[in-house]
């Protein structure tokens, strides 16, 4: 990973003004691991794992209602499809979300720009240069804290998934339609009923899912036993990350270019986290404190085809990655982030202009160029 990221080139067509803050160096990443020896108990302890059925699609909502771990049905896993978004048009944000947290001091604020009347689309700024035809974006895996500081939670795996530890020992295999209790003991982990190391890999075989307490995740699963807590980690590829981030963040009937730029900023903001992570297990969290991700079930067409249409595009600004924050409304902008940064809300007005999407982010972000990840060989 350090590798990659140390070799990242952006191509920088043109700046737009006054610059956001940037990350622009890039610091050691280091893996912990917590030894441990490990010991078999005779009864495994499982519990029925519910059905992908959580992410069948709703005309009625978009929100999935997911299954409960403990259900006492047991019942065929079936392969999971992208949900379409339902017929009921939305102007409001998927779930308000913002990266950072909300102070808690409420003063007035002034007028920022993007809480101002949002004029006609002005003239689209230089467009950044079509990418080859054979443009694939860096193969990075982002790694995501999908829960920490948890007394247990249930692996489970749509096919097949194999559990191995640090030195990629093979301890065990599991199978479809049945989920495993997993508990943090000290410097080991009990994976149903088993005495497995403090750490170890999850990763499904190709094309299955892994289930964590009540959703499904692309990418593998890494468990850490943290004494009496659990960490559990989401690698997942970058930009199939952004596919639940921007389905997260967005309401799925929002207007396309407004989902464009929601993408661009979400990737923007991953990069910096992934350049300045937040802990050496994991570069950034899952909910609102970052930005919100949800597995597979915020996933929608909507989403995958802003993330596809601008793959690789981040907001850039003297060579370095934009910490593009942004929020629900303008409201929030102007005193979580004194103005700086999108408004969701406010994206999809300037979409509903005729504004296309690196128009809504030359007027959220001024001052900043997009440019595109590059791997140098």
């Amino acid at each position: 990973m350090k590798k990659l990221l140390k070799n990242l080139l952006v191509n920088r067509p043109q700046l737009w003004g006054v610059p956001l803050v940037c990350a622009v160096t890039v610091p050691l990443m280091v893996t912990q691991w917590q030894p441990s020896d490990p010991s078999v108990e005779r009864e495994p302890q499982t519990t029925p794992l519910p059905p992908l059925s959580q992410l069948q699609p709703s005309r009625k909502q978009l929100d999935v209602q997911a299954n409960s771990p403990s259900s006492p049905q047991e019942s065929e896993v079936e392969k999971p499809y992208l949900k379409q978004p339902s017929q009921k048009q939305s102007d409001v944000g998927a779930n308000g979300h913002f990266p950072l947290q909300k102070p808690e001091e409420k003063k007035p604020v002034a007028s920022s720009p993007s809480q101002m009347s949002p004029p006609s689309p002005p003239p689209s700024p230089k467009a950044l240069a079509a990418a080859p035809a054979d443009y694939q974006p860096p193969p990075l895996d982002i790694r995501v804290a999908i829960l920490r500081d948890a007394p247990g939670t249930t692996i489970g795996v749509s096919g097949q998934a194999v559990v191995s530890d640090r030195h990629n020992k093979q301890i065990k295999t599991l199978s479809g339609s049945q989920g495993w209790n997993v508990r943090p003991n000290g410097g080991s982990l009990s994976l149903g009923g088993q005495s497995v190391p403090g750490v170890v890999w999850v990763q499904a075989t190709e094309g299955s899912l892994i289930y964590v307490g009540d959703r499904w995740y692309r990418g593998k699963i890494l468990l850490v036993s943290k004494g009496s807590k659990l960490l559990v980690v989401n690698h997942v590829n970058f930009e199939q990350y952004l596919y639940s981030v921007v389905g997260s963040e967005m309401h799925a009937n929002a207007p396309t270019e407004a989902l464009k730029a929601q993408a661009i900023a979400a990737r923007s903001y991953a990069l910096v986290h992934m350049i300045r992570p937040a802990s050496d297990w994991y570069d950034l969290g899952n909910t609102q404190r970052w930005q919100v991700y949800k597995g597979l079930n915020s996933e929608y067409n909507t989403g995958h085809h802003a993330v596809r249409s601008t793959k690789g595009q981040i907001l850039s600004h003297q060579g370095g990655v934009v910490e593009s924050l942004y929020a629900a409304t303008d409201e929030i902008v102007a005193r979580a982030h004194k103005g700086r940064g999108m408004s969701q809300t406010g994206a999809y007005g300037l979409a509903r202009k005729g504004y296309d999407y690196q128009q809504i982010l030359d007027y959220y972000y001024p001052g900043v160029g997009l440019a595109r990840l590059v791997l140098n060989n």
